[in-house]
């Protein structure tokens, strides 16, 4: 039985994996290169991912079509030996788990798919749990914060947007506010009834670059109850030349979230296949444990590790979900 879990809130691998499936008719047969693949979870500790189903621009109006295909590579990934969670009990039969199975979460990354069909109740149907109200643009509900920055403050919460967190926490799908702007981001503050996350998200004090969060606001995350996952992003990571970014600055702003709103509200969000430049020591799944040693060396107990590891987001997932 695992005593404590360890957990991943955010990588890109089903959108690498549904390219890939769209390389051989292409003519290239080419094999990508994967940060997250089950042996490289196995053996890094981690023992439940979140996959984001993300649609990029120039395919957003296939956003229905191409988020079931997503849903669908992620079943099948259960003949590997993948578990798909959808409810606590669930979650418990990963901590119960005496093979090498990992679980996996389902988040649509954005809300293209949404937008012009109720499909909401469907997605939850089939699995997704998770829902990041943006990325990085406009759309029905809210608007992203852009990347690369432009000096624009954009627009908060649409009353379709408002709805939707009322839907989503009806259904039990739990927000997540990485990518939203400030605006949006003060109106699910305003409107939220249980905690919400930042799956992958990191201090704008330590680094700073739009998409990363602003003191308030990761307080008022920590006032909800919710989590920040620390994104591995180079370029979220250091103000310096984000190619010799470490292990150690993503250490840096798990010590300075911890330090300011508490052990309990921070967590692991890596962005894997997300990115194209990993920190040193981090540079796929397999890598992830050699974050608890830095963190005993900063101070942390064996029982905060385990929060940031996973038991933060496992506490939030269980209040969320129904």
């Amino acid at each position: 039985m695992i005593k404590d879990l360890v957990i991943d809130c955010h990588a890109d691998t089903l959108m690498r994996k549904y390219f890939e499936n769209m390389i051989p008719p292409l003519g290239s047969g080419k094999k990508l290169k994967f940060h997250v693949t089950k042996d490289f979870l196995n053996r890094g500790g981690v023992n439940i991912q979140v996959f984001a189903i993300f649609i990029p621009p120039k395919f957003e109006k296939l956003g229905v079509e191409i988020t079931l295909e997503m849903i669908s590579l992620a079943r099948g990934m259960e003949k590997e030996g993948f578990i798909l969670i959808k409810s606590q009990t669930d979650m418990k039969r990963i901590k119960e788990n005496k093979k090498d199975n990992v679980g996996m979460i389902l988040s649509l990354e954005g809300t293209v798919a949404l937008e012009r069909n109720q499909l909401l109740p469907i997605f939850h149907e089939l699995g997704v749990r998770n829902i990041g109200l943006s990325w990085s643009r406009k759309n029905l509900f809210c608007e992203g914060v852009m990347f690369p920055e432009r000096n624009i403050e954009g627009e908060g919460l649409s009353i379709h947007g408002k709805e939707l967190v009322e839907q989503m926490e009806t259904l039990g799908l739990m927000v997540d506010v990485s990518h939203l702007n400030e605006k949006g981001f003060s109106d699910v503050v305003k409107m939220a009834t249980k905690p919400f996350i930042a799956s992958h998200s990191n201090a704008y004090q330590l680094c700073q670059v739009i998409r990363n969060l602003k003191d308030d606001q990761l307080m008022q995350i920590a006032s909800a109850d919710g989590v920040v996952g620390i994104n591995f992003c180079t370029a979220f990571l250091t103000n310096k030349n984000a190619k010799h970014a470490s292990i150690n600055d993503v250490i840096q702003h798990i010590v300075y979230i911890a330090e300011l709103i508490g052990v309990e509200y921070v967590g692991l969000g890596s962005d894997f296949d997300g990115i194209v430049i990993t920190p040193k020591g981090l540079e796929n799944a397999s890598k992830m444990k050699n974050i608890p040693p830095l963190l005993e060396k900063e101070g942390f107990s064996r029982q905060d590790i385990a929060k940031i590891m996973g038991g933060n987001f496992q506490r939030v997932f269980n209040k969320v979900w129904k």
